[in-house]
This record gives C-alpha cells, sequence and structure tokens, in this order.
C-alpha cells in the first residue's frame, strides 16, 4: 500500500496514511507530494480534505536512511519535508484525525493540517531535540504558530511528549472525541466546511495563511482585496439570492 491513498465522495477528499513500522523516510514523502498533486489536480470539484490514518498512530518517526540523509550535501535532493509543505500549501481546508501518537514527523504531519481532531488517547511530540536533532518537517515553524511561542518551545526543547488533554488546552486540537470516533468527527467537520461556499472558504483559509507573514495592517489589506475579488464570483451572487429568497444556498465552486 501507498503512504498516501486518495479517496473521493462526493466533494471531500480522504488522504489515508500509512506509515511503516521502521519509519518515513523519502519513499513515503514522494508518496505524499503525489497525492497532494492530484488533489490540487483533480478535474472533481474537492471542498475539503480528511487527513487520517489506517493505524491510531499517524508516524513516530523517520527512518534511518532518512535521517543519513540529512548528512548528504545540501542541494542533491529537494529538502525531505517538502511534502509537509504541500499539504499545509493545499487551497482546500484540511482536517487531520488523529487516534494515536503523533510524534516527530507525525507531528509534523498533523501541524501541516489546518484543523486537528484528536482521541483523548491520542499522543503529541517532538522527541528530535532529545536524539540530539533539530525537526526537519517544519516543526520549529508551524508548532509555535499553532500553540504559542512558549509552549512550542517548551514540546521542542524538552522533547517530552503531551497527552490528548494537554493538546487540547494549548490548543494543538481543536476538538477531542473518544478513541475510534476521530474519523467521523473530522469527517463531519469536513462535510460542514463543504457545505458552505468553497471559494470562500478558501479564500478565508489563504488570507490566514498569508496574514501570518503580514503586520495586522497588511493582513486587513489583503482581506480586502479577496472580499473585492470574492464579489465577483457565482458563488457570491447565489449567496445573496439565496439569503434574499430564504433558502439553503447552492454553491458551484466558481
Amino acid at each position: 500500500m501507498s503512504f498516501a491513498t486518495l479517496s473521493l465522495g462526493g466533494s471531500i477528499a480522504t488522504l489515508t496514511l500509512d506509515a511503516p513500522a521502521g519509519g518515513v523516510g523519502r519513499a513515503e514523502m514522494d508518496s505524499l507530494l503525489q497525492a497532494c498533486a492530484r488533489i490540487e489536480g483533480a478535474p472533481e470539484r474537492i471542498d475539503a480534505v480528511v487527513v487520517t490514518s489506517t493505524r491510531d498512530d499517524w508516524a513516530t518517526g523517520w527512518s534511518v536512511e532518512a535521517l543519513a540523509e540529512r548528512s548528504e550535501p545540501s542541494g542533491m535532493l529537494a529538502p525531505i519535508g517538502a511534502a509537509c509543505d504541500a499539504l499545509a500549501a493545499l487551497p482546500q481546508p484540511t482536517v487531520a484525525a488523529i487516534g494515536g501518537s503523533a510524534l516527530s514527523i507525525g507531528l509534523e504531519l498533523a501541524l501541516a493540517c489546518d484543523i486537528r481532531v484528536g482521541s483523548t488517547a491520542a499522543r503529541f511530540g517532538m522527541p528530535e531535540t532529545a536524539r540530539g536533532l533539530v525537526p526537519m518537517g517544519g516543526g520549529t515553524q508551524r508548532l509555535p504558530r499553532a500553540v504559542g511561542r512558549a509552549h512550542g518551545l517548551l514540546l521542542l526543547l524538552t522533547g517530552e511528549d503531551i497527552d490528548a488533554a494537554e493538546a487540547l488546552r494549548i490548543g494543538l486540537v481543536s476538538q477531542l472525541v473518544a478513541p475510534g470516533a476521530e474519523r467521523d468527527a473530522a469527517a463531519s467537520i469536513a462535510r460542514t466546511i463543504g457545505a458552505r461556499g468553497p471559494v470562500a472558504t478558501r479564500f478565508a483559509k489563504e488570507a490566514v495563511r498569508r496574514g501570518v507573514e503580514l503586520t495586522l495592517q497588511e493582513g486587513l489589506r489583503a482581506e480586502l482585496d479577496m472580499t473585492v475579488i470574492l464579489q465577483t464570483t457565482a458563488d457570491r451572487a447565489e449567496g445573496v439570492r439565496a439569503f434574499i429568497e430564504r433558502r439553503e444556498p447552492r454553491f458551484t465552486g466558481q
């Protein structure tokens, strides 16, 4: 089975990860890159993506080969963490369903998703520094952005993992459910997103993504620019008509 398997159900895509017991390496990251390219290039309309795993554990570390690759001269290969970047860059909102441990690259993959749902049995951590390493899938950047500098540094510098309740408290996950219910919960959120205006949800995600790198005033300007562009879309006109006619809108993604 491929590390990253894509399936479609209506306008909701499901990206299923299958981390090998020996850890995640270059082949697995290439598989994820290809899956993200298929999502972006899909002829079908995709409004949201659920990211889940064949096992409760998403992933708990890199493979020996992946760690050895770090000693190779830079520039020879694309960064192994580029697949996390591709997942984070998907225009569609992404919802992660995490049932067990998401450690190291497992947490970095979860952080590349927009919304994270965890089971009460889940655990999260970035153990690299405990092994004399530094995260290489975006963990040093996305973790502090998700939970704040203090919580992010605590996890990164101690290398210790936290339980689901602590992950919810610091904002690493948005929702906790009973073990085994995380996929249904993530799918429910994805369907709710899919029922909204797909152009609007993509623009909202893009505004937030851009805003992280901008000053407040620049971010507000970017939001205004997207609002102006949205005024020209058929979905925006349909939303107004539906409101006036007191009915549910029928969005087309255009």
